[in-house]
């Protein structure tokens, strides 16, 4: 559910958190749920998932989060979804040309085309 940023989160999270109520009907254990599942929520899907997703397609993790924002702006959760494959074939269109083969290598993330 990481693939889409917060609208992701907000899903994968809620389920268990219904449930910790359901089960434990304690405020204070669902809170410490909710913290715990939303922190580890917020750092794979912000900071380890863009890394591997850039290191996988060479596309850098900056990139690919600016991408899902623009997408998701214009497109909304459709958007998001079509951001890294519509990213991935720019760099590739990029990299055919002399004149734009430096912006390939800007949004690369090891600097270079395969």
């Amino acid at each position: 559910m990481n693939y889409i940023p917060y609208i992701g989160s907000v899903v994968a999270v809620a389920f268990p958190v219904v449930l910790s109520i359901l089960q434990f009907g304690s405020p204070g254990l669902t809170g410490l749920v909710l913290t715990g599942l939303m922190g580890a929520q917020v750092i794979v899907g912000n900071v380890v998932e863009p890394r591997i997703t850039g290191t996988s397609l060479n596309l850098s993790p900056v990139i690919i989060v600016l991408a899902l924002s623009v997408w998701g702006s214009i497109w909304g959760v459709t958007g998001m979804i079509l951001s890294v494959p519509i990213m991935v074939m720019g760099m590739i269109v990029l990299a055919q040309f002399p004149r734009t083969k430096a912006l390939a290598i800007l949004m690369s993330q090891s600097g270079e085309i395969k």
